[in-house]
């Protein structure tokens, strides 16, 4: 008896951990249903990627009407312009290149001494690339910071933009009578944008002489793109006279996808907006150099650059393909002045602009653990909506030697011309070691 009633109080307590453990795992269930869902809801709403921002803005259309039967959808064409942002983006991100892996040292084995001497010389361009290498098992570690405000597009105040366009299609102005016409066919979609864009990009690079005369090196960046916009865009008629209309959704709601009515709540006003952000890592870079020859005026040398698109590019944060650029470089040093001049071209998809490239200045050791440098950079593209066909730069930097092999570098970059997607400044900071 007592062990019949000991067998049924075992079945009822596996029963009750059994429903207990049915329970849990419902409700284990319901919570990672939740999360799943939470995970979703936040991958979602990342969905839309930054190069898709503008162009979806209103849903990419409104709804223009000119009386209750006429509605049409009308394209906003102010948005072609920005279809390709992330191409003149990542052009105008090559305006800031990767830090210089020339080094500012090197060290050459004195076989009197029977040890490596450091030579005298300056501490070496900022965005430039010297004819000089590192030498031999000589390496370099470095980091370095880049910001970019952009201010311009083609010259236009990046938070004053400005767009008209035909408010109603030829398709509509076709079906209406000619005194309809003569009141809407005139009407203009006014849009104006006020768009903020800023990019930064922490560069982590690693640089190392095989030879005296071959160096290579690797860098790897991590960025982060910004984007905020606001556009409002409005009906006007050339004449005064009322114009066609936003037409309200029943129930007095919205125009156009994601769009509303003004805040004055006008139907010939609409306005809509985004903030948004992008993270991680950018496009990697390959390097080698070989340092060939050597004349009385100049140093020669050639460098090819691979980059590897391992940055996502619909969000700004890179290229969309590989990338290769050959680099003709010549250096000299004739006392405490060391000109350089670098051409290259990039060799890159037709999404991504192909680019002439050439960096020019002179770097100054003031001190044994001062240099200042200044440079001029140009860009070239042939590509055909004419945006950043030619980039032209000025640079002015320094490169501080504070104690043993450590380097710490600032530079600055102002615009000389409007071409392109521009900053009124690029600032870069960078922190070096060299290992004997």
């Amino acid at each position: 008896m007592t062990a019949a009633r000991s067998a049924s109080c075992v079945e009822a307590a596996q029963r009750q951990a059994l429903r207990a453990a049915t329970g849990a795992t419902r409700l284990r269930c319901v919570l990672g249903a939740a999360v799943a869902a939470c995970i979703l809801g936040a991958a979602s709403a990342h969905a839309v990627p930054l190069d898709q921002r503008i162009p979806g803005l209103f849903g990419g259309l409104l709804k223009v009407s000119t009386q209750p039967e006429i509605v049409e959808p009308e394209q906003l064409r102010f948005a072609d312009q920005f279809r390709s942002l992330s191409a003149d983006l990542a052009a105008a991100r090559s305006q800031s290149p990767i830090p210089s892996a020339s080094g500012a040292f090197r060290f050459a084995w004195d076989e009197g001494l029977d040890t490596f001497v450091r030579g005298e010389q300056s501490l070496g361009p900022s965005l430039a690339e010297r004819a000089q290498t590192l030498g031999r098992h000589i390496a370099t570690l470095s980091v370095a910071y880049t910001h970019i405000g952009f201010d311009t597009f083609e010259g236009s105040s990046l938070n004053r933009l400005s767009f008209s366009q035909s408010a109603l299609s030829d398709d509509l102005k076709g079906r209406l009578s000619t005194a309809e016409c003569a009141k809407f066919c005139g009407d203009v979609l006014h849009t104006r944008l006020n768009l903020g864009l800023s990019f930064d990009a922490l560069f982590f690079t690693a640089a190392y002489g095989i030879t005296d005369s071959v160096d290579v090196s690797m860098a790897l960046s991590v960025n982060q793109a910004h984007m905020q916009g606001t556009a409002v865009t409005t009906i006007e008629n050339p004449d005064g006279q009322p114009g066609s209309v936003f037409p309200q959704k029943p129930g007095g709601g919205l125009v156009g996808p994601g769009g509303r009515l003004c805040a004055s709540g006008s139907n010939q006003c609409a306005t809509d907006g985004f903030d948004a952000n992008a993270f991680g890592t950018g496009d990697l870079f390959l390097r080698g150099k070989w340092h060939f020859y050597d004349t009385t005026y100049a140093d020669l040398a050639v460098a090819g650059v691979l980059t590897l698109p391992t940055g996502n590019a619909d969000d700004f944060l890179g290229f969309h393909d590989p990338t290769f650029t050959p680099w003709l470089i010549a250096s000299k040093s004739f006392g405490r002045f060391s000109p350089h001049l670098n051409l290259g071209y990039a060799f890159r998809s037709g999404q991504d602009v192909s680019q002439a490239q050439w960096i020019t200045g002179v770097d100054v050791r003031t001190t044994a653990w001062l240099t200042l440098a200044a440079d001029f950079l140009g860009y070239h593209d042939d590509k055909r909506d004419g945006i950043n066909d030619d980039v032209l730069q000025s640079a002015v930097g320094f490169k501080l030697n504070p104690f043993g092999q450590w380097v710490i570098a600032g530079n600055f970059q102002f615009p000389l011309n409007r071409d392109g997607l521009r900053a009124n400044v690029i600032y870069t900071g960078q922190i070096e070691y060299t290992f004997e």
